[in-house]
C-alpha cells in the first residue's frame, strides 16, 4: 500500500500545500499585476511620446511648407528685381550711348566750325595778299597804301 509512488503523491502534495500557505502563488501574482501595470505605464508613456512625435512632426511639417512658400516668394522677388535691374542696366546703357552719341555729333560740329574758320582765315589772308599785290602793280604808292589800310581795317571789323 505504501510504494514510492504513493510517498511521492503525498510529497507533491505537501509541497503545494507548502507553497500555497508561504503566499508564493500570491507573490508570484503580485508579481505579475506589478509588472502588468509597470508595462501598461511604459505603454502609455510610449502612445504619449508618440503623440507628442506626430504633433512635432506636424508642425515641422507646416513650418517646411511655410519656408518653401518663403523660399519660393523670395525667388519671385529676387528674379523681379534682376529683371528690374537688367532693365534699368539697359536703359542706362542706352541712355550713356546717345549721350556719348551727342559729345560725338558736338566734337564733329567743333571741328567742322574750327575748320571753316581756319579756312576762312586762311582765304581772308590770302585775299589781301592778292589784294595787296593786285593794288601794288595796279595803284601808285600813295593810293594803295591808303586804300589797303582801309580794306584792312574793314576786314578786321568784320571779322
Amino acid at each position: 500500500m505504501f510504494d514510492a509512488t504513493f510517498f511521492v503523491a503525498v510529497s507533491f502534495f505537501l509541497f503545494v500545500g507548502f507553497v500555497i500557505w508561504i503566499g508564493l502563488p500570491r507573490s508570484i501574482l503580485n508579481s505579475l499585476d506589478e509588472r502588468s501595470l509597470q508595462i501598461k505605464k511604459e505603454l502609455d508613456e510610449a502612445r504619449k511620446l508618440h503623440e507628442e512625435a506626430q504633433s512635432l512632426l506636424a508642425k515641422e511639417k507646416r513650418k517646411l511648407e511655410k519656408c518653401d512658400t518663403e523660399v519660393q516668394e523670395i525667388l519671385k522677388r529676387a528674379s523681379e528685381q534682376a529683371l528690374l535691374l537688367s532693365e534699368n542696366s539697359k536703359k542706362l546703357l542706352e541712355e550713356e550711348v546717345i549721350r556719348k552719341q551727342k559729345q560725338a555729333d558736338l566734337k564733329i560740329i567743333q571741328a567742322r566750325d574750327e575748320a571753316i574758320r581756319e579756312v576762312r582765315s586762311k582765304a581772308t589772308d590770302i585775299s589781301v595778299l592778292i589784294a595787296k599785290e593786285y593794288l601794288r602793280e595796279n595803284i601808285d604808292d600813295q593810293i594803295s597804301s591808303d586804300i589797303i589800310d582801309k580794306s584792312i581795317e574793314e576786314l578786321k571789323s568784320k571779322l
